[in-house]
């Protein structure tokens, strides 16, 4: 099952079922891949409605959730662990990456997403007229004032 050089070794997660798959090259994982979107919570293999709503409405964003869980899950598969024992560590990095985001995104909608939302719908009243003006101008700031959180955390881990 090799390609490009490339060997591919399924990984099974705890329901029993393939959830995705390592790509060695030699005795080293160079490539993690998920058999399921992110999104897909139930992992049936489609995205439903429901789950891609869920996904959007969620204040905390779900990126590599399922490229984490399939390291995880290898890290404890023996096989794997004794081609490659460093790939423990690694699974645990991408882990503590994913859990960082979320803790992020999560001190953000605690503390910072209700002020913020009402301060920019104040501004929207004040420059515009309209409800579609309005909803443009709180979303854009809204978004101008997460990503400039977002860029504080980056730097402050940084640090």
């Amino acid at each position: 099952m090799a390609a490009a050089g490339i060997e591919w070794v399924p990984v099974t997660g705890n329901t029993g079922r393939r959830i995705g798959a390592l790509g060695f090259i030699g005795d080293k994982v160079a490539v993690i891949a998920a058999y399921y979107d992110d999104r897909d919570g139930d992992q049936s293999g489609t995205v439903t409605w429901g789950e891609a709503v869920v996904a959007f409405l969620s204040p905390l964003k779900l990126d590599g959730r399922a490229v984490t869980e399939v390291a995880m899950a290898a890290r404890t598969d023996p096989d794997i662990m004794l081609r490659d024992p460093s790939f423990a560590q690694e699974a645990a990095r991408l882990f503590v990456n994913f859990a960082g985001n979320l803790i992020k995104d999560g001190i953000y909608t605690v503390y910072f997403s209700r002020v913020v939302a009402a301060a920019g719908a104040g501004i929207a009243e004040r420059v515009a007229e309209g409800l579609v003006k309005q909803f443009v101008i709180r979303k854009g700031f809204e978004a101008a004032v997460k990503n400039t959180y977002n860029a504080a955390m980056k730097q402050g881990a940084a640090l």
